[in-house]
């Protein structure tokens, strides 16, 4: 994608955030700027196409050489006519390569442009992963923002209850101390959590290049998504790019172990020359023109400390590749057990709050409140169960968004889970 087409597709999807009715944007959008924006991503696919292009221009012969010039000239009187050795001489000479270097070498160029393309699907899934982190970071602020004031607003009331029942005898004033201090720890809350709101939006506007962002309230599908098995996911675990990138090592030291064997064989020339002789011979004859041609080759015959070193270098270096790409599996395979781990925890943890915690906490808010209205439950219990309903409220939308960023770190592993 060229620059202006970049640029056209960048402001379109600014423009449509900007057209939204709260400014903000979806995680979808926030990727597909992300991606078009990042130019090291654009650095590495130029990186790659610089490979391509050697890689086919690896393919061809060596360049031929002309010669022109004379041979045997008379230095006394520099005329051309007066020695019959005299020649003004055209020639053409072309070396073939080795062995297939042209074939080796080609491949060469072409495993290294494929660890370039693994390099830049690996950018564009780090890419991916840290713009999703970002911005369920904005929305997990954003919505605990929303819990923290939706509940000031009950400890508002549960003030104004303490302050009533304070001037009509029936609560004392430690009740309506408690009730202010629960108000102002939710403010020092509230306080803390925007500020944490504005670190996470600069975080993710300087992915989309933007001075600040805003999200969407709502999750994206994949939020919910389901667990797949550990042997399912390992499947998907083969296509990494880092995998991919240690597969082409491995071609391109093959190759080169290849284009080392090929120091082993002998290397053909070709020399032409065309010599062109002037003046006549004694009998008054022309002098006859000459033609030269020879055949050159290389033999490598002495091969103990060169070409047999250097295919022990190569051999070497493809047994390193070997046990590189066996370690990047091994770290690959841990971190997606890790994160399988995380993700079964959280998703069980959710259930739990869900199904249990969450109404459980609701109903003892519920019922402290009727006690305490009708005078059987002291404001400590009942400020003790508003408390409790706010965390575990915060716990969950927490636990959110700690699965959706465990969601990022395994799409990152296995590509794409829909």
């Amino acid at each position: 994608m060229n620059a202006l087409r970049k640029l056209s597709v960048i402001t379109l999807l600014l423009a449509c955030i900007t057209a939204n009715a709260d400014d903000s944007v979806s995680l979808q959008q926030a990727l597909e700027i992300a991606l078009i924006n990042d130019a090291l991503v654009s650095g590495l696919s130029a990186k790659q196409d610089a490979w391509n292009q050697l890689s086919y221009a690896s393919q061809a012969w060596d360049d031929p050489k002309l010669r022109f010039g004379a041979q045997a000239v008379p230095i006394d009187t520099f005329d051309l006519d007066q020695e019959a050795m005299t020649q003004l001489v055209v020639g053409y000479q072309q070396i073939f390569p080795r062995g297939d270097k042209l074939k080796n070498n080609s491949a060469v160029m072409q495993a290294n442009a494929g660890v370039e393309l693994g390099k830049v699907e690996l950018r564009k899934r780090e890419v991916i992963r840290n713009v999703k982190k970002s911005w369920y970071e904005v929305w997990y602020r954003q919505q605990a923002i929303k819990i923290i004031n939706s509940n000031r607003h009950v400890f508002e009331k549960m003030l104004d209850i303490n302050q009533a029942f304070y001037a009509s005898g029936r609560s004392d004033q430690q009740s309506v101390v408690q009730a202010e201090l629960d108000i102002s720890l939710i403010d020092d809350k509230l306080q803390t959590m925007q500020s944490e709101l504005q670190v996470s939006q600069e975080s993710l506007a300087k992915w989309l290049a933007v001075e600040s962002i805003k999200v969407n309230e709502s999750l994206p599908e994949e939020s919910n998504g389901i667990i797949h098995s550990i042997e399912t996911l390992q499947l998907g675990l083969k296509n990494h790019p880092e995998i991919q990138q240690a597969n082409e090592k491995l071609n391109m030291h093959k190759s080169a172990l290849a284009l080392a064997q090929d120091k082993y064989s002998a290397q053909w020339g070709l020399d032409v020359r065309y010599g062109l002789r002037q003046g006549e011979n004694a009998d008054g004859s022309d002098r006859a023109d000459f033609l030269t041609a020879m055949v050159t080759v290389d033999l490598p015959v002495f091969t103990e400390k060169k070409q047999d070193r250097q295919v022990a270098a190569s051999r070497s270096q493809l047994k390193s590749a070997r046990y590189q790409k066996i370690d990047i599996e091994r770290e690959l395979l841990k971190q997606l057990k890790q994160t399988h781990v995380r993700l079964t925890k959280f998703k069980q943890r959710l259930s739990l709050y869900s199904e249990r915690i969450n109404p459980q906490a609701k109903q003892n808010s519920e019922v402290a409140m009727r006690g305490y209205q009708s005078g059987v439950v002291d404001f400590l219990t009942l400020s003790k169960a508003q408390v409790t309903e706010f965390n575990t409220n915060l716990a969950e939308l927490k636990l959110k968004f700690q699965f959706n960023n465990a969601m990022s770190d395994l799409e990152f592993l296995v590509g794409d889970l829909k």
